[in-house]
């Protein structure tokens, strides 16, 4: 076992040094122990590297007691599905996290059929994330539950996946973007007869999303207090009229509980530079409360990756979506398709971040034709999740909005030729 440590120590330090994910293989150990312990110097430089400090470790899970000169034990977890050519793969145990916020709001009223919903909201919300072999990055679960304001609207409640990211750490503070994409559902949507008033959610049924910036400040060796703005909204991208959306932005406070877990493994973006890609997309599409009538929308994507890191690329595509509502007219035949009156196109320019297997999408993008100029804004922008299946195929889901208002919300495949 002390071979083992210290074989552990050596290739710790060798992973910390010459990559950004620690990872360590160890030979000379019974494949069937799942956690090691390892003593590592406190002192030693390359120990900023490895993920969580040793101070976060040491007041956690070390079994020495720390101080300035000590060597302290931290605990090595196996990582799977990962195999190593010569042994087993592992990694440092990472933290995770249990967290609770209390938010409060407000409905942006972003059309003139909204302003009587301009009302405070407030909202509690759970979230269980878990770092990644390079601990900035988590994943989880986010649940989201509103009141909304008033009772044309009801109560709001979601759950989705919930992405972040550390970008900024000063001993026992830090600074983090998340963004969370998943399912919803408002309890008063807009009904002719009983809730007329509701012009802005015509379905129970919704896509959720959330944006959020927040600090967090560690206050002992296992809670952290959190303090962020986040950026809800609420739409059935258009499935069923109405659906001008629920935007809410809110200042959040709420605590954190640290725990150990085993680190998720992160996934990495194909070694090449450039690359160039397909994607296949549909959505369902209603837009008149008058006359509900509800048509599928195709998208044809051509594209290109540009590598930024192992986990994370720019995207650059052209798109075109064959949408029935450029020759919609009320209660009229819809006119047979053509080039001219039912193809937009437009061009786009996105951030695509790998999270393992899953990933998160963010898009801007410009009309460059539309049949009618009047119909939709001259931009748009996307916000979506990815799946990816192998090397070449990626499953994706993706809400577009033409300034903040839902357009479609997307669902499809990508393959990467490369």
């Amino acid at each position: 076992m002390k071979k083992a440590a210290l074989l552990a120590f050596f290739h710790i330090i060798m992973a910390s040094v010459f990559s950004s994910t620690t990872f360590l293989s160890v030979t000379d150990i019974d494949e069937n122990a799942s956690i090691i312990n390892a003593k590592l110097n406190r002192k030693d430089s390359n120990l900023n590297e490895l993920g969580p400090t040793i101070d976060e470790f040491s007041s956690i899970v070390a079994l020495d007691s720390v101080k300035d000169d000590s060597l302290v034990t931290i605990k090595l977890a196996k990582i799977s599905p990962l195999k190593a050519p010569n042994g087993i793969v592992y990694g440092l145990m990472t933290l995770g996290d249990h967290r609770v916020s209390f938010d409060r709001g407000f409905i942006i009223p972003h059309h003139d059929d909204m302003y009587h919903l301009y009302q405070p909201v407030m909202s509690l919300q759970y979230q269980y994330l878990r770092s990644f072999t390079d601990s900035r990055k988590r994943l989880g679960l986010l649940a989201y539950a509103a009141h909304l304001g008033s009772p044309t609207l009801g109560l709001g409640i979601s759950l989705g996946l919930n992405i972040e990211r550390q970008f900024f750490k000063i001993r026992n503070t830090d600074l983090r973007f998340g963004f969370a994409m998943g399912v919803g559902v408002i309890t008063q949507p807009y009904h002719v007869k009983t809730n007329p008033t509701n012009r802005a959610i015509g379905s129970y049924g919704n896509a959720f999303g959330q944006l959020y910036l927040e600090g967090s400040r560690r206050i002992t060796s296992r809670l952290s207090m959190q303090m962020g703005l986040r950026f809800s909204h609420f739409s059935n991208g258009a499935w069923k009229a109405p659906n001008l959306g629920i935007n809410i932005p809110s200042v959040s406070l709420g605590i954190t509980k640290n725990i150990i877990s085993y680190p998720l493994v992160s996934g990495e973006v194909a070694s090449r530079l450039w690359n160039p890609f397909v994607s296949v997309r549909t959505g369902r599409k209603s837009l008149d409360i008058d006359d509900p009538r509800a048509y599928w929308v195709p998208v044809l994507e051509f594209g290109w990756d540009y590598r930024l890191s192992k986990h994370a690329s720019l995207r650059m595509a052209i798109a075109t979506h064959a949408d029935p509502f450029y020759r919609f007219e009320k209660f009229e035949k819809l006119p047979a398709f053509t080039l001219q009156n039912g193809l937009d196109a437009g061009i786009s320019m996105g951030y695509h971040q790998r999270f393992g297997k899953w990933g998160m999408l963010f898009d801007l993008g410009w009309y460059v034709y539309k049949p009618n100029w009047g119909y939709k804004t001259p931009y748009f922008e996307a916000l979506g999740i990815s799946y990816q299946l192998n090397s070449h195929w990626t499953a994706i889901g993706r809400l577009k909005a033409n300034k903040t208002t839902a357009d479609l919300i997307e669902w499809g495949f990508v393959y990467y030729l490369n």
